[in-house]
């Protein structure tokens, strides 16, 4: 009878024992390069069909082709149960007995079956000079296997709940963006199957949040960095928790057009703003970007680009246009300059200011995106090109 023994190589590997006296219970933690991940795992132990249409497996393709190297972190990874495990430390080699072809019941990935699909289905395609590893945390002499496969597999985000409790509290945001074409792509309910959902639009709203941040005294790094946090914000606002009883997002609600928009010119013209800054320097190879041969889209409007910018890059540009807001009377929200027209002025700047923030924190997308100093350089460079336009317009008055 045939067994399920596979046999490859993994980067770095801890073995935790059981707490408890007698018990043989192991885990194995390791971090694999995706390429070595082998084929033929059995799945049928996993309670949850792969469905390789929904918003979630896409997030996790997607996310295998980003080189901002967080792959083994952000995902969750793949948990198994194996009837044995063998390391050899010295070739960094692990043999995995996921025991005979009678025995699937019982061995094979329990948890992240969606992750395993989209690593064998995708890793060949992948560009091999960007390595990307993947978690696995393996499970020996498990005893109530239906009892761990159904508590990893259901287990809920808090953020997931949020969402939930956010589709009721959304339509003064859907009015404010029903003419434009990204519309119908926004998922409203958590299982709905869209490109956007509605955390997206609360995160660009919280980045112009002018009422929270009024200077450049204080950056909405969150709207990055905080996705729970963020949306805690939002129903706090709705349900007149926060410290006033006026509603921020009401009122930011009608920029969103101009904010998309703003974000869609920032990701297409990313690459010019480089350019000026770098002549001979090459956009495709910063990392945290990714040049796609085949082409891409745009996020929201899916303009036609070559590039894949991660967000770290996007919103500390981004976010520095609220510089260019002001609260006029009953808390109406107006652009002092056409934000376009500002962009137009400071994109060679902008663009350098991040990248070289990036290269100075070795070249780490994510850390560039939470770095406060760039947020505040960011800002302080739109404030300075908002006032050389005015000073131009008096001038030609």
């Amino acid at each position: 009878m045939k067994n399920n023994k596979f046999r490859f190589n993994y980067k770095k590997y801890s073995k935790l024992k059981s707490p408890y006296e007698g018990d043989n219970r192991e885990v194995y933690h390791l971090w694999v390069d995706i390429e070595q991940i082998p084929s033929g795992f059995p799945t049928e132990v996993n309670p949850r069909d792969v469905k390789t249409n929904t918003k979630v497996y896409r997030r996790i393709k997607d996310a295998l082709t980003e080189s901002t190297q967080s792959f083994f972190v952000n995902n969750r990874g793949i948990l198994i149960s194996a009837k044995s495990i063998g390391i050899d430390a010295v070739t960094n080699e692990i043999t995995l007995d996921l025991g005979s072809v009678d025995q699937t019941e019982k061995y094979g990935v329990l948890d992240g079956g969606h992750t395993y699909h989209a690593i064998i289905k995708n890793k060949k395609k992948l560009d091999p000079d960007e390595k990307q590893y993947v978690h696995l945390e393996i499970m020996n002499n498990v005893i109530e296997i239906d009892e761990l496969s159904a508590a990893r597999n259901t287990s809920v985000q808090v953020s997931d709940k949020a969402i939930a409790e956010l589709a009721n509290k959304f339509e003064f945001v859907k009015e404010s963006i029903e003419n434009e074409p990204f519309s119908k792509d926004i998922a409203y309910r958590e299982n709905e199957d869209k490109r956007l959902d509605t955390v997206d639009l609360v995160r660009l709203m919280y980045a112009f949040n002018k009422f929270k941040y009024k200077d450049n005294s204080n950056q909405p790094i969150q709207a990055y960095s905080g996705k729970a946090q963020v949306l805690k914000d939002y129903l706090a606002n709705y349900d007149g928790t926060t410290n006033n009883s006026r509603n921020d997002y009401e009122h930011i609600a009608p920029l969103l057009p101009e904010i998309v928009k703003l974000y869609d010119k920032i990701e297409l013209e990313m690459v010019e703003g480089y350019k000026l800054s770098n002549p001979k320097g090459q956009f495709g190879k910063v990392k945290g970007v990714d040049r796609k041969d085949k082409g891409a889209t745009t996020r929201y409007y899916q303009n036609p680009t070559l590039y894949h910018i991660t967000q770290g890059f996007i919103f500390p540009i981004l976010a520095a246009f609220r510089a260019l807001i002001e609260i006029k009377d009953s808390n109406v929200l107006e652009w002092s300059v056409d934000p376009l027209s500002v962009w137009e002025k400071s994109k060679s700047k902008l663009v350098n200011n991040t990248v070289e923030m990036s290269r100075q924190l070795g070249n780490n997308p994510q850390s560039t995106g939470k770095s406060s100093a760039l947020w505040l350089q960011n800002y302080d460079a739109i404030n300075s090109t908002k006032l050389q336009i005015q000073i131009e317009m008096l001038q030609s008055k």
